[in-house]
């Protein structure tokens, strides 16, 4: 069974469109290739042979998107304990050696952007926090190697 793809209803609309826009230059990219292989001689045609790259490109992202879409699981629509961290979460916590604090939204990998402060639950420091609740301290097994961090709000928006 094909592992669930966790998405935030913002993002799974988003790749929807793009689908939708894929399959659109698809269609437009065939029309090119077929005016191009009425020009003849195809060894030589720049046109067409740009054209056949662009549309397996395209084919192949249509084919990852809507195998990420058949699994997608909507973060938004899940049932989960908001007592404790889970995706979809916002977590603050705090580095206990250091006392600086830092503020995440638990996320899919696919909208993980750390510097935007969306943190992929697959990541080292997402999988320390999960399952804890305020007040918890929890070590993350960090590249580095392990740190002790304190959770010290936890929010569901």
């Amino acid at each position: 069974m094909p592992e669930a793809f966790y998405v935030s209803r913002k993002k799974y609309e988003a790749l929807v469109n793009e689908l939708k826009d894929l399959k659109e230059l698809k269609a437009q990219l065939s029309n090119e290739i077929g005016e191009a292989a009425a020009q003849g001689d195809l060894k030589e045609n720049a046109e067409y042979h740009a054209a056949k790259e662009k549309q397996a490109e395209t084919l192949i992202r249509i084919q990852e998107l809507e195998s990420r879409l058949r699994n997608a699981q909507i973060t938004d629509d899940l049932t989960v304990d908001k007592s404790e961290a889970r995706i979809g979460a916002t977590v603050t916590f705090q580095d206990v050696d250091s006392g600086l604090e830092f503020t995440y939204t638990l996320v899919g990998s696919m909208e993980a952007n750390p510097e935007k402060g969306l943190l992929s639950v697959q990541s080292p420091l997402a999988n320390g926090v999960l399952g804890k609740k305020e007040g918890d301290t929890f070590e993350a097994r960090l590249p580095r190697g392990p740190k002790t961090y304190k959770l010290v709000k936890l929010e569901y928006k």
